[in-house]
């Protein structure tokens, strides 16, 4: 009994250390290139935090298409390591996030760099079981320049004449577009701002804000018609779509340099 007790123990002081170690390791940005079955190229990234994930698919343009984020378990299935997706909350982007009633059990392997997991064979769902490779994604010594390059306006809310007021921040460091007597008249316009931020790296959220008004001194103040405030995340080069009303859509492009 006491050999037994003292092997049962020893068992699980291996597997803790074990998946301490696999926590440690997985710590970090990790992404995979695939194509869907209408041939078009998207890119799925995972990026652990300790116990917590970021999942990403950007399609072919950049854009992303699909996020979510929630909580990590890594344990043992029998001989398999698995990790164990739950807490999840899923949307089209950062700023628009639902909860999800599900989670997610992939078996894994791991090695310095890569990380091998076998997705959807848990349970049947619409999406097919698959095999997936990641690969880390090694970090940037030296951090870029984000530049927020345009604002395409698909529609908004003003009638007459309006101005508008631009506020980016990344890590701290705030920037704003806003140019006196610059008023449009049109519901779609392409705007470019070229608003740039140092000190980027991908991966990172930037915030912001958009004001618009009819009154040109009141576009950046707190008594403008229409705020809207959003978030994305940054890759090399990107787009993302937002409406914060129904007769409000924009989207805004940027890339790192």
């Amino acid at each position: 009994m006491k050999r037994l007790t003292f092997s049962f123990v020893a068992a699980l002081f291996f597997a803790a250390t074990l998946f301490a170690d696999d926590t440690e390791a997985l710590n970090g940005k990790w992404s995979v290139k695939k194509v869907n079955e209408q041939g078009q190229n998207y890119t799925q990234t995972l990026e652990i935090k300790k116990d917590k994930f970021i999942f990403q698919m950007v399609g072919g343009d950049g854009e992303v298409v699909l996020y979510a984020e929630g909580d990590l378990q890594l344990t043992r299935l029998g001989p398999f390591n698995s990790a164990r997706f739950f807490h999840i909350r899923g949307g089209q982007s950062p700023s628009n996030l639902s909860e999800v009633d599900d989670e997610y059990t992939s078996i894994y392997t791991l090695d310095s760099d890569s990380w091998t997991m076998a997705t959807n064979f848990d349970k049947e769902r619409q999406q097919k079981p698959s095999v997936d490779m990641y690969r880390r994604v090694k970090k940037t010594e030296q951090a870029s320049t984000l530049v927020i390059d345009e604002i395409e306006m698909l529609d908004n809310p003003q009638s007459e004449t309006w101005f508008i007021c631009f506020e980016a921040n990344l890590e701290g460091v705030n920037r704003r577009y806003y140019v006196e007597n610059k008023g449009y008249n049109k519901k779609q316009v392409t705007i470019p701002i070229a608003l740039e931020l140092p000190k980027a790296r991908a991966g990172q959220k930037c915030s912001f804000k958009m004001q618009l008004d009819d009154v040109d001194e009141d576009a950046c103040t707190e008594e403008v018609d229409n705020r809207s405030k959003g978030e994305f995340a940054v890759t090399e080069r990107g787009s993302q779509t937002f409406k914060p009303e129904e007769n409000w859509r924009y989207t805004i492009r940027w890339h790192l340099k």
